[in-house]
């Protein structure tokens, strides 16, 4: 049996956290949460490489932000396929977003994140990229 590809989803919304986990569960893929920057911060250390790719809030409340979280990230995984979803603050994204990387605005439609999420972790497994 084939493992899932392992996708970090942070985000303080408990709303929007299901739908982004509901989403991405259905779309095949396997999940692990965060409410918060630090947690989501915390479970990249955890876990290592097994996280495949980030889906972050921008907003996350008090503590890291979105941009601290993926940057952490992308200093532990270079390559770490990272999306932001947002409903403000997408115009900082040229200047605290990591470089390719995908912003989302809320609100979304599920088909636009399994479709970010999976275009970057094609990129990331294409040979030579």
């Amino acid at each position: 049996m084939e493992l899932s590809v392992i996708v970090l989803i942070a985000e303080d919304q408990p709303e929007v956290r299901n739908l982004l986990q509901i989403t991405l569960q259905d779309g095949g893929f396997g999940v692990v949460v965060a409410e918060n920057g630090q947690q989501a911060i915390a479970m990249l250390k955890a876990k290592g490489n097994a996280v495949r790719a980030l889906v972050t809030d921008v907003n996350l409340g008090p503590g890291p932000t979105g941009w601290d979280v993926a940057r952490q990230g992308r200093e532990m995984t270079s390559d770490l396929p990272v999306i932001y979803v947002t409903g403000s603050d997408g115009h900082d994204w040229a200047s605290l977003g990591v470089p390719n990387s995908v912003l989302i605005a809320k609100p979304f439609a599920p088909a636009q994140l399994l479709t970010a999420v999976s275009q970057l972790l094609n990129v990331g497994s294409t040979p030579g990229a």
